[in-house]
C-alpha cells in the first residue's frame, strides 16, 4: 500500500469532471473507488481510508491500519496543547 500522506481528489468544479472517474452514490452512501484509482493506489477489499472535508473538497486517504492510524495520531491532551499553541501565536500576530 502507498504511504499514508497519498490522497485522491475530486474537485468539485464542473470542468474537471472525469467520466470514468464519476461514480454514484448508493442509497446506503456506498460508492466504488474506481478500478485505476484502487490499483494506482494499491487500495484492495479490506484496507481502511479517512474522508477529510478540505475547503471545499473530500479527500480519501488510506491508511495502512487502524492501529497505525492511532499510533500517529494526536491524543485529546496533545491536541489541546497544540490548539492553546496556536491560537497564542494568532493573538501574538494581531498584537
Amino acid at each position: 500500500m502507498n504511504s499514508i500522506h497519498s490522497e485522491l481528489r475530486i474537485d468539485m468544479e464542473i470542468g474537471h469532471f472525469s467520466e470514468d472517474r464519476t461514480v454514484m452514490i448508493s442509497n446506503h452512501g456506498r460508492v466504488t473507488i474506481p478500478a485505476p484509482l484502487r490499483k494506482r493506489y494499491g487500495l484492495k477489499d479490506g484496507d481502511y481510508v479517512i474522508f477529510i472535508e478540505d475547503e471545499g473538497t473530500l479527500k480519501i486517504i488510506p491508511v495502512e491500519s487502524i492501529e497505525k492510524l492511532r499510533e500517529n495520531s494526536y491524543t485529546a491532551e496533545e491536541m489541546a496543547k497544540s490548539m492553546k499553541e496556536s491560537r497564542q501565536e494568532e493573538l501574538e500576530r494581531e498584537a
